[in-house]
């Protein structure tokens, strides 16, 4: 089961001896090692970092993956301003630069910086964290960016070919549905099983596939098994739509750029997502006050980036909202879940 391949591959990761099950006491003790290691190397190597850290005595205060809380929290607006200050290797050491725009009128775009080690985690988490959706010998569609090596798409190619899937990278279609027709017809040609692209898009691609004369988008829906919708919010109405014109099963992913791409994704219970735990350790707060919120509780989303090298993140806080589903997970993971990310909240900077 693709759950037990998810578990088995953080296990490996957290460096469990073969045929030892993951737990929570053993990623929890992970998690805290990586967080005193990644707040060291920060507070080493980042100008930014190293004035917000100094005197943290961080062998003291971290002890626990609780302690997290007694971290500064970053911004957008500290990315914005500070980004080149954030990064902790040299420009010959960067791989790849995603500039991001921001809101309103002013300001520097945000920049976020990759090694070619970060961008592999990418790769490694859609190798494995797909196999709940991707099977050997699919033909997988995929609607973002992925003429650039290191892109988004490109990533997601190289992961979903380890699977043993063939991707179509047809990139980003625009908005207007000018190109849906054409990119129907390649999903019907190239007979496309599954595929990635934000809900509004594969919502509209749906709804038009189910208007074409007889034959032609039945041709589409007969292949079509599951989807994974990402980058955007994807409202139930649209998945609804997805899964009825295509008679297919869509799987929701959460992430962002500075997460570096992958966060969090659906399990065949298709309720909330399992972060992927051992890279990234991820909170739930009070936007007003800062505070952790417990399980069940509704507010904005943090996080930490454990693995990553040329900027790793330290309680970054995201303007979405979410909260950690009670309980165990029906498919069996250990893994957390996050609720259905929702409306976006302000920042306050603390």
């Amino acid at each position: 089961m693709a759950e037990q391949v998810v578990d088995g591959w953080i296990a490996r990761k957290i460096g469990l001896p073969a045929g030892v099950p993951l737990s929570r006491p053993a990623l929890e003790a992970w998690q805290a090692r990586k967080l005193r290691e990644v707040v060291a190397y920060v507070a080493a190597r980042s100008a930014f970092h190293r004035r917000r850290l100094a005197g943290f005595d961080i062998e003291a205060e971290i002890r626990s993956v609780a302690d997290v809380a007694k971290l500064p929290f970053t911004t957008p607006e500290d990315l914005t301003a500070h980004g080149a200050a954030m990064a902790c290797l040299s420009a010959s050491r960067i791989s790849r630069v995603v500039t991001l725009p921001t809101t309103g009128t002013t300001g520097d775009p945000k920049r976020v910086y990759f090694t070619e080690a970060d961008q592999e985690l990418m790769t490694d988490y859609i190798h494995h964290g797909l196999q709940v959706m991707v099977r050997p010998g699919d033909v997988f569609l995929i609607l973002f960016p992925c003429e650039r090596p290191g892109s988004v798409g490109d990533l997601v190619r190289r992961g979903i070919e380890r699977i043993g899937a063939r991707g179509v990278p047809v990139g980003p279609i625009p908005l207007d549905g000018s190109r849906d027709a054409e990119v129907l017809d390649v999903m019907r040609r190239e007979g496309v099983s599954t595929g990635v692209a934000t809900a509004a898009t594969a919502a509209r691609l749906a709804r038009k596939s189910a208007a074409l004369v007889p034959g032609a988008g039945e041709g589409v829906r007969a292949n079509m098994r599951t989807i994974l919708l990402s980058a955007q919010y994807a409202p139930d109405e649209d998945v609804r739509a997805i899964e009825s014109h295509w008679d297919c099963l869509a799987y929701e992913h959460y992430g962002m750029t500075e997460m570096g791409l992958g966060g969090a994704m659906a399990c065949r219970e298709r309720v909330g997502y399992h972060p992927r735990e051992a890279d990234i350790l991820f909170e739930v707060i009070d936007p007003a006050t800062g505070e952790v919120l417990p399980d069940g509780e509704s507010g904005e989303i943090v996080f930490t980036t454990l693995t990553r090298e040329a900027m790793p993140f330290v309680r970054y806080r995201t303007g979405d909202r979410s909260r950690w589903l009670p309980g165990g997970c029906p498919c069996g993971s250990v893994l957390k879940r996050l609720g259905k990310v929702g409306d976006r909240v302000g920042h306050k900077a603390y």
